[in-house]
């Protein structure tokens, strides 16, 4: 188990936990900013920012080569698998979705979205562009 939770200062996002004998772990993909961390033992081993539906970290601890792999699988629902290799061969693949596999739900957020949208650029059209024009 890890000291300290690193984990849960990270509020929107995606958050992954592994276990390779007495090493933990932690994988986090933040859900906005696309910034994905790794840690082993609270210890950061890998950091960067992604906006793809794929992306890979690569590390070395303790004299073994790892991998996470992040891969998002729906993106109207948000289902991301995480998958954890240890010298090259899977170890586990988890699946974690940040909306809802309900369709239902998925339809009224969509539909949330598309009516805010439209709203929104009435609104410019209507009020700021008379503005812009002069």
């Amino acid at each position: 188990m890890m000291k300290n939770d690193v984990l849960n200062s990270h509020k929107l996002g995606y958050k992954f936990y592994f276990q390779d004998g007495d090493n933990q772990i932690a994988c986090f993909g933040h859900i906005m900013s696309g910034k994905e961390k790794i840690y082993v033992n609270d210890e950061l081993v890998s950091e960067k920012r992604s906006f793809g539906f794929k992306s890979r970290h690569d590390f070395n601890y303790q004299g073994n080569a790892y991998a996470v792999d992040f891969a998002m699988q729906n993106i109207l629902t948000g289902k991301l698998e995480c998958s954890f290799y240890k010298t090259g061969k899977l170890v586990k693949q988890s699946t974690q979705t940040s909306l809802t596999d309900n369709p239902k739900q998925v339809a009224l957020v969509t539909l949330g979205c598309f009516l805010g949208g439209a709203i929104s650029g009435y609104a410019v059209v209507t009020f700021i562009e008379p503005f812009l024009g002069k």
